[in-house]
């Protein structure tokens, strides 16, 4: 269950569920673009939805992406950004697999949220997390240079980045494969990192790994 209607009475998740529908959507479907007005609130049940945003010259820019692996399961399946006002959607969604997606509408939930204390926590709960993901990705553009991305990253999300060609994980880091691979290259030669005969990445200095993205 998500951990947004964990504690929730029956009644209550049967009016959520009147408010709610589940649709699959295939691969390279764009959910939403940036700029569009938040109607629903939408969270992923199974696949990967990859968010990005474009640069005047229609680059795009790699912002995030959210997994239903179980290893992700950390109840922050929350696609789109939301919040107690009108808003409008800050990037754009794109499905990067096969998906299974819930669409609540958003004035309907924020309404039973006001009348229902558990609800409005736990919703409040997911605009915590929401917060700490955007603030994560203003480290990572910002502040992090490409050897702590990557150092952050392999901390962060190790068992992802072993199931991913390189190629996919320099366009989510915003930097060259070159790049990617000078990086992995150091690190091994400081033996921050090991590889396996697969190619396969293991941490063997985790403090010094570490020591990279913490300032």
């Amino acid at each position: 269950m998500l951990c947004l209607f964990e504690g929730i009475d029956e009644t209550t998740l049967k009016k959520v569920c009147d408010l709610s529908k589940i649709k699959m959507y295939p691969k390279d479907f764009a959910l939403f673009y940036e700029g569009e007005v938040i109607e629903q609130i939408l969270f992923l049940l199974d696949g990967v939805i990859s968010l990005c945003k474009f640069d005047r010259f229609g680059n795009r820019k790699y912002l995030y992406s959210t997994h239903s692996t179980q290893k992700d399961r950390d109840g922050f399946l929350l696609i789109n950004e939301i919040g107690f006002g009108k808003m409008k959607n800050f990037a754009n969604a794109f499905v990067k697999q096969t998906s299974k997606v819930l669409s609540i509408d958003l004035k309907g939930f924020l309404d039973l949220a006001k009348q229902n204390q558990t609800l409005f926590s736990n919703l409040t709960k997911q605009l915590i997390l929401q917060d700490q993901r955007f603030k994560n990705i203003i480290d990572r553009e910002l502040v992090f240079d490409a050897m702590a991305r990557l150092a952050y990253v392999l901390d962060k999300n190790l068992y992802r980045f072993n199931t991913i060609q390189h190629q996919e994980i320099a366009y989510r880091l915003n930097i060259r494969p070159e790049t990617l691979s000078r990086a992995l290259k150091k690190l091994k030669e400081d033996n921050i990192i090991d590889t396996d005969t697969s190619g396969n990445v293991s941490v063997a200095d985790r403090i010094k790994l570490r020591s990279i993205y913490l300032f």
